[in-house]
């Protein structure tokens, strides 16, 4: 049953692999260089005004009432990817669980086959314990991707899409694949870990 378990995370594994290397293919894609945004006058008097409103330290008079701007709304020459950047929930979550999955399936891998080996029960216990961080990272990489593609998909519309926000581009089929063999292979891990 150990090798079952094993078995099915390497094919599990491979199919991750079919999924990263498609999405940074994916990703290579060269884009259209960005055309430079046009600020009129207004628009950069308004900034203006809004950074002379702050008032100096030790003078205390109140600044004038107005209309509160938004970080993006003050750096009215900041690139889209910047902007896209900035409105984030968690910035850089994607490039963490991006790493962190792979990482920690092929580190748990290695523990996984350090149990088939010498059939030591510690090995399949932190073998089990890596599988569940390297599933938590996939579903964050997920969810991450799903909103990210949706966040381009609205803003298809208004606006091109910034550099590395590509749609997902992997079939469904293939995620449910990776899903599926994540499960079983968690499964098997989970009843190995339990009985021995």
């Amino acid at each position: 049953m150990a090798v079952a378990a094993l078995l099915f995370w390497l094919c599990t594994a491979a199919i991750g692999a079919y999924l990263l290397v498609t999405a940074v293919h994916a990703g290579n894609v060269e884009r259209e260089p960005e055309e430079p945004v046009p600020v009129s006058a207004e628009a950069i008097a308004r900034a203006v005004a809004a950074a002379s409103r702050r008032p100096a330290k030790g003078r205390g008079a109140p600044p004038e009432a107005g209309p509160k701007l938004s970080r993006n709304d003050r750096d009215i020459f900041a690139p889209a990817s910047l902007r896209q950047a900035r409105s984030e929930p968690l910035p850089g979550l994607k490039d963490l669980a991006e790493f962190t999955h792979p990482a920690l399936a092929m580190i748990g891998i290695g523990f996984w086959l350090g149990y088939v080996v010498s059939r030591d029960r510690l090995f399949a216990v932190i073998g089990l314990g890596i599988l569940l961080g390297a599933i938590c990272a996939g579903v964050t990489l997920f969810t991450v991707n799903t909103r990210a593609a949706r966040r381009a998909a609205a803003d298809a519309d208004s606006a091109p899409a910034a550099p590395g926000t590509a749609p997902l581009t992997a079939s469904p089929l293939v995620l449910i694949l990776h899903g599926v063999g994540a499960t079983l292979t968690l499964l098997f891990a989970v009843l190995i870990a339990v009985r021995a």
